[in-house]
């Protein structure tokens, strides 16, 4: 599989926190395992590590805040842990 699928396979979209639908952060997934770190943290049950590549709600809280980062727009460029139940994965075009 070339690094261009595999890119592809790995693109997801971040919902709020709030359960409204809209759309906070659009990356890349990372990893789902619970002993992944997210910063020298533990990721824990029921999230996903995903890097954060396009803010679309700028202010919005992480879910898991950082002595780094507590704002979707400060996480761009950055891995963060997200709930499962609240990332989309998709196929780029």
């Amino acid at each position: 599989m070339s690094v261009k699928a595999i890119l592809n396979i790995t693109k997801c979209k971040m919902f709020d926190l709030e359960g409204s639908g809209t759309v906070v952060a659009a990356g890349r997934w990372s990893s789902s395992d619970p002993n992944a770190l997210v910063h020298h943290i533990p990721l824990g049950p029921n999230s996903v590590r995903v890097w954060v590549d396009i803010d679309r709600q700028l202010l919005k809280f992480l879910w898991k805040v950082t002595h780094y980062m507590i704002t979707i727009e400060e996480s761009v460029g950055s891995t963060i842990a997200w709930p499962t139940d609240r990332v989309i994965m998709f196929a780029a075009n």
